[in-house]
C-alpha cells in the first residue's frame, strides 16, 4: 500500500497573530517534534488532518509530509489536536515522528462482534473499556482489536486478557481490566442471583 504524504508548509512567524492569519488563509498551525531533528513550527490544511482522524486507524495512521514541495523520509503520526469549542473544526496539530523499526505504546479501539445471548434474552452489555493499549511496531499498528460477544449471557465479563492478540502485538492494559459485562433485566430474579453471589464472601480455609 502507498505511503499516504500530506502537504506541508515552514513556518516561521509564531503566536496568536500569526496563527489567527494562518486560519484565516485556510491553514492551521502545526509542530512536528520527536528524534535528533527536534521540533519544527509547519502549517498544514485543516482537511488533512481532520479525514485522518476520521479514517479508519484514526490517529493510528502513519503518513509522510510533502514540506515545502520536497517529499520527506520521515514518518508521522498525529499526536494530539485542538478542536474549536463550537464548530469542532481543527484549530492545531501536534506531529510526532515515528521510528518504523521500534515497538511502542499505542491505544486501539476494540470492536464488539455480534450480538449476546443476554442481550437477547432482555439484559444490558456494559462496554466498560473502549480501548487497550498495546505495544508493537508502527505498521503493525490494527485498525481495531474485534470481539466476538455472541455467546455472552447473564453475569458473562471479557477481560483484557481474554482478547486475541495478533502474534506481533503484546497487551500493554492490566490483563484483569474489564472490557465488557453482561447484566441481567432489572427487577428479575437473575439480577438478585448475581448480587447475592457478589456479596458472598470467600469461606476460610
Amino acid at each position: 500500500m502507498a505511503q499516504l504524504s500530506i502537504p506541508a508548509s515552514s513556518r516561521t512567524s509564531v503566536g496568536k497573530g500569526p496563527n489567527r492569519r494562518l486560519r484565516a488563509a485556510g491553514m492551521i498551525p502545526a509542530v512536528v517534534y520527536g528524534g535528533p531533528a527536534g521540533s519544527r513550527p509547519l502549517a498544514v490544511s485543516p482537511r488533512h488532518v481532520t479525514d485522518i482522524v476520521r479514517s479508519p486507524r484514526g490517529v493510528n495512521t502513519i503518513f509522510s509530509l510533502e514540506i515545502d514541495g520536497e517529499e520527506s523520509v520521515e514518518q508521522v503520526m498525529i499526536h494530539d489536536y485542538q478542536l474549536h469549542p463550537l464548530d469542532h473544526s481543527v484549530l492545531h496539530a501536534d506531529l510526532m515522528r515515528v521510528d518504523p523499526d521500534k515497538a511502542s505504546d499505542w491505544h486501539v479501539p476494540v470492536h464488539l462482534d455480534g450480538e449476546s445471548v443476554g442481550v437477547k434474552r432482555g439484559g444490558h452489555l456494559d462496554f466498560i473499556t473502549r480501548s487497550l493499549t498495546v505495544s508493537c511496531l508502527p505498521h503493525d499498528i490494527p485498525e481495531s482489536l474485534p470481539l466476538a460477544v455472541g455467546e455472552l449471557d447473564y453475569g458473562d465479563t471479557v477481560r483484557a486478557a481474554d482478547i486475541d492478540l495478533p502474534e506481533r502485538l503484546t497487551l500493554a492494559t492490566e490483563r484483569d481490566v474489564v472490557i465488557v459485562h453482561i447484566s441481567p433485566p432489572k427487577g428479575t430474579d437473575d439480577e438478585a442471583e448475581q448480587e447475592d453471589e457478589s456479596e458472598e464472601e470467600p469461606e476460610e480455609e
